[in-house]
């Protein structure tokens, strides 16, 4: 909640920020939450002197975002998570140029977060997951969070459907994919109303729809394939082939030594044929 104008809410939170890391010197982890409404020279203030900023997009779109939340403005959050993400992006290229970090200022290098409430509006999986991947893009980004949505009595909202935890789930998974598998948006798959199917993960859904994907070889596939295998992901695809080159891989318990979920990926490999 924010109890006075955002202004004053960023002004108390620089300040608190300030005591922290100036006057008590700790340079550890601070995760702040950027609040909609704040001046430019807030958000450089507030992001340079925290290890990563979130902001809460809540919806897709402005219009699905005046539907649940009147008084934020879609144009206005984007603009501020835009503002902090030019200085998460540029500090970033400084240190990888050789700047040293300032550990007092870190200036937001470990990402900025964004959060979406689920199933509170018409908004579709396609469309939620459509804007997380346009600003992942746009670099500076660290991951997305999902709240399935809760009516809560006394409220406008009081008779809306709960949403399922599991379209949550769901979601999570799909952002991992994006993330960390290689996958882009347009590959993710959904049903016929656009939000991602329930009965299975979004990378199963993937594989069961891409046949001529698969069956992949073990022995030889790059890492890019393996990653894709259902039952296999990127820590286990980089011990695959990492183990490969000294020891010829013979079963699926060999497989399952090195960390694959062989109950999953059975199906969709080869092992020296």
């Amino acid at each position: 909640g924010i109890p006075r104008r955002p202004v004053k809410v960023i002004d108390d939170l620089i300040a608190a920020l300030e005591l922290i890391r100036e006057r008590d010197r700790f340079t550890g982890y601070i995760h702040v939450k950027i609040v909609p409404g704040a001046e430019a020279a807030q958000v450089d203030r507030l992001t340079r002197l925290a290890s990563r900023v979130s902001v809460n997009l809540e919806a897709p779109c402005g219009a699905s975002l005046t539907q649940i939340a009147p008084d934020k403005t879609f144009g206005v959050t984007l603009a501020a998570l835009e503002r902090a993400r030019a200085q998460v992006v540029a500090n970033r290229a400084e240190e990888a140029a050789g700047r040293p970090r300032d550990r007092l200022h870190p200036g937001g290098t470990a990402g900025i977060t964004m959060q979406f409430v689920v199933g509170a509006t018409a908004d579709t999986d396609a469309t939620i997951l459509d804007r997380v991947a346009g600003l992942y893009a746009g670099g500076g980004m660290h991951h997305s969070q999902f709240s399935a949505f809760r009516p809560i009595r006394d409220t406008p909202m009081e008779a809306v459907r709960a949403a399922p935890a599991l379209r949550e789930h769901r979601l999570y998974q799909a952002d991992h994919l994006l993330r960390g598998y290689g996958f882009s948006a347009d590959e993710v798959v959904y049903d016929e109303r656009g939000n991602l199917p329930l009965s299975a993960d979004p990378k199963l859904a993937w594989a069961l729809a891409h046949p001529e994907r698969f069956p992949v070889e073990v022995r030889t596939a790059p890492m890019e394939e393996l990653r894709r295998v259902p039952g296999i992901g990127p820590g286990t695809a980089r011990r695959i082939v990492a183990e490969r080159g000294d020891t010829a891989l013979r079963s699926l318990a060999d497989l399952r030594k090195l960390g694959a979920i062989t109950a999953r990926a059975a199906g969709f490999v080869t092992i020296a044929g």
